[in-house]
Protein backbone atom coordinates (compact mmCIF):
# COMPACT_ATOMS: atom_id res chain seq x y z
CA UNK A 1 0.00 0.00 0.00
CA UNK A 2 2.99 2.34 0.28
CA UNK A 3 3.07 2.82 -3.51
CA UNK A 4 -0.66 3.46 -3.65
CA UNK A 5 -0.44 5.98 -0.81
CA UNK A 6 2.48 7.76 -2.47
CA UNK A 7 0.67 7.97 -5.81
CA UNK A 8 -2.57 9.19 -4.20
CA UNK A 9 -0.73 11.83 -2.18
CA UNK A 10 1.22 12.87 -5.28
CA UNK A 11 -1.97 13.27 -7.30
CA UNK A 12 -3.51 15.28 -4.44
CA UNK A 13 -0.42 17.52 -4.30
CA UNK A 14 -0.46 18.08 -8.07
CA UNK A 15 -4.17 18.83 -8.02
CA UNK A 16 -3.70 21.40 -5.23
CA UNK A 17 -0.84 23.00 -7.20
CA UNK A 18 -2.93 23.21 -10.34
CA UNK A 19 -5.89 24.65 -8.41
CA UNK A 20 -3.64 27.28 -6.80
CA UNK A 21 -2.25 28.14 -10.23
CA UNK A 22 -5.79 28.36 -11.65
CA UNK A 23 -6.81 30.55 -8.72
CA UNK A 24 -3.88 32.91 -9.36
CA UNK A 25 -4.59 33.05 -13.11
CA UNK A 26 -8.32 33.61 -12.52
CA UNK A 27 -7.77 36.32 -9.93
CA UNK A 28 -5.36 38.10 -12.30
CA UNK A 29 -8.25 38.21 -14.77
CA UNK A 30 -10.87 39.31 -12.21
CA UNK A 31 -12.65 35.95 -11.91
CA UNK A 32 -12.98 33.79 -8.80
CA UNK A 33 -12.44 30.02 -8.88
CA UNK A 34 -16.19 29.25 -8.61
CA UNK A 35 -16.83 31.71 -11.43
CA UNK A 36 -14.11 30.06 -13.53
CA UNK A 37 -15.68 26.65 -12.89
CA UNK A 38 -19.08 27.94 -14.05
CA UNK A 39 -17.55 29.47 -17.19
CA UNK A 40 -15.72 26.21 -17.97
CA UNK A 41 -18.90 24.17 -17.54
CA UNK A 42 -20.90 26.55 -19.74
CA UNK A 43 -18.11 26.43 -22.33
CA UNK A 44 -18.22 22.61 -22.31
CA UNK A 45 -21.99 22.51 -22.86
CA UNK A 46 -22.48 25.63 -25.04
CA UNK A 47 -25.90 26.19 -23.35
CA UNK A 48 -26.92 24.78 -19.98
CA UNK A 49 -29.55 25.28 -17.28
CA UNK A 50 -28.87 26.48 -13.74
CA UNK A 51 -30.15 23.12 -12.49
CA UNK A 52 -27.69 21.12 -14.59
CA UNK A 53 -24.84 23.52 -13.77
CA UNK A 54 -25.59 23.01 -10.08
CA UNK A 55 -25.64 19.25 -10.45
CA UNK A 56 -22.43 19.08 -12.52
CA UNK A 57 -20.51 21.47 -10.24
CA UNK A 58 -21.93 20.03 -7.02
CA UNK A 59 -23.06 23.48 -5.87
CA UNK A 60 -26.45 24.65 -4.66
CA UNK A 61 -28.76 26.23 -7.20
CA UNK A 62 -28.78 29.50 -5.26
CA UNK A 63 -24.95 29.64 -5.31
CA UNK A 64 -24.85 28.95 -9.04
CA UNK A 65 -27.62 31.50 -9.66
CA UNK A 66 -25.64 34.16 -7.78
CA UNK A 67 -22.46 33.35 -9.73
CA UNK A 68 -24.35 33.43 -13.04
CA UNK A 69 -25.87 36.81 -12.11
CA UNK A 70 -22.42 38.26 -11.38
CA UNK A 71 -20.96 36.87 -14.61
CA UNK A 72 -23.97 38.10 -16.58
CA UNK A 73 -23.57 41.60 -15.15
CA UNK A 74 -19.86 41.49 -16.13
CA UNK A 75 -20.92 40.63 -19.68
CA UNK A 76 -19.31 37.17 -19.64
CA UNK A 77 -22.49 35.05 -19.72
CA UNK A 78 -25.94 35.54 -21.20
CA UNK A 79 -29.28 34.12 -20.14
CA UNK A 80 -31.89 33.26 -22.74
CA UNK A 81 -35.32 31.65 -22.31
CA UNK A 82 -35.21 27.89 -22.72
CA UNK A 83 -37.19 27.12 -25.89
CA UNK A 84 -38.31 23.78 -24.43
CA UNK A 85 -39.34 25.13 -21.02
CA UNK A 86 -40.37 28.77 -20.77
CA UNK A 87 -40.00 28.64 -16.95
CA UNK A 88 -36.24 28.16 -17.18
CA UNK A 89 -33.32 29.87 -18.85
CA UNK A 90 -30.27 28.62 -20.68
CA UNK A 91 -26.88 29.98 -19.78
CA UNK A 92 -24.30 30.48 -22.52
CA UNK A 93 -21.09 32.41 -23.07
CA UNK A 94 -21.45 35.99 -24.22
CA UNK A 95 -20.28 36.63 -27.76
CA UNK A 96 -17.43 38.71 -26.29
CA UNK A 97 -16.18 35.83 -24.12
CA UNK A 98 -16.91 33.22 -26.77
CA UNK A 99 -14.72 35.09 -29.26
CA UNK A 100 -11.93 35.23 -26.68
CA UNK A 101 -11.95 31.48 -26.15
CA UNK A 102 -10.52 29.42 -28.99
CA UNK A 103 -9.00 26.02 -29.60
CA UNK A 104 -6.01 26.90 -27.40
CA UNK A 105 -7.99 26.77 -24.15
CA UNK A 106 -6.24 23.57 -23.01
CA UNK A 107 -2.92 25.37 -23.45
CA UNK A 108 -4.13 28.22 -21.25
CA UNK A 109 -5.39 25.90 -18.50
CA UNK A 110 -2.25 23.77 -18.59
CA UNK A 111 0.21 26.67 -18.58
CA UNK A 112 1.40 26.15 -15.00
CA UNK A 113 1.94 22.42 -15.50
CA UNK A 114 3.80 23.08 -18.75
CA UNK A 115 6.12 25.46 -16.92
CA UNK A 116 6.85 22.75 -14.36
CA UNK A 117 7.48 20.12 -17.05
CA UNK A 118 9.87 22.51 -18.78
CA UNK A 119 12.06 22.33 -15.67
CA UNK A 120 12.69 18.66 -16.53
CA UNK A 121 14.89 17.14 -19.21
CA UNK A 122 13.08 15.79 -22.31
CA UNK A 123 13.68 12.15 -21.33
CA UNK A 124 12.28 12.86 -17.84
CA UNK A 125 9.19 14.43 -19.42
CA UNK A 126 8.74 11.32 -21.58
CA UNK A 127 9.05 9.09 -18.49
CA UNK A 128 6.27 11.05 -16.76
CA UNK A 129 4.04 10.92 -19.83
CA UNK A 130 4.54 7.16 -20.24
CA UNK A 131 3.88 6.60 -16.53
CA UNK A 132 0.63 8.58 -16.71
CA UNK A 133 -0.46 6.64 -19.79
CA UNK A 134 0.21 3.36 -17.98
CA UNK A 135 -1.65 4.49 -14.85
CA UNK A 136 -4.67 5.72 -16.83
CA UNK A 137 -4.71 2.47 -18.85
CA UNK A 138 -4.73 0.44 -15.65
CA UNK A 139 -7.53 2.55 -14.17
CA UNK A 140 -9.59 2.15 -17.35
CA UNK A 141 -9.01 -1.61 -17.27
CA UNK A 142 -10.15 -1.76 -13.63
CA UNK A 143 -13.21 0.36 -14.38
CA UNK A 144 -14.19 -1.91 -17.25
CA UNK A 145 -13.66 -5.01 -15.08
CA UNK A 146 -15.91 -3.44 -12.43
CA UNK A 147 -18.54 -2.52 -15.04
CA UNK A 148 -18.02 1.21 -14.63
CA UNK A 149 -18.21 3.62 -17.54
CA UNK A 150 -14.88 5.22 -18.31
CA UNK A 151 -14.48 8.76 -19.48
CA UNK A 152 -14.40 8.89 -23.28
CA UNK A 153 -12.16 11.97 -23.40
CA UNK A 154 -9.25 9.91 -22.03
CA UNK A 155 -9.31 7.91 -25.25
CA UNK A 156 -8.69 11.07 -27.25
CA UNK A 157 -6.11 12.52 -24.86
CA UNK A 158 -4.07 9.41 -24.10
CA UNK A 159 -4.68 7.25 -27.16
CA UNK A 160 -5.30 9.52 -30.16
CA UNK A 161 -5.91 7.71 -33.41
CA UNK A 162 -6.03 4.24 -31.85
CA UNK A 163 -8.93 1.83 -31.93
CA UNK A 164 -10.18 0.20 -28.76
CA UNK A 165 -8.35 -3.08 -29.57
CA UNK A 166 -5.02 -1.28 -30.08
CA UNK A 167 -5.19 0.28 -26.62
Amino acid sequence: MEKAAFIRESIDFLQRYMMKSLQKYSEEHGVTIPQARVIAEVFAHKAISIKLLSKNLKMTQSTVSDIVERLTSKGLLVKTPNPKDKRSVEISLSSELSEGIDANIPEITNQSLSQVLNLLKPDEQETIEKGMQLLVSAVKEKMEADGMDHFEFFDVVYFPGKTKKEK
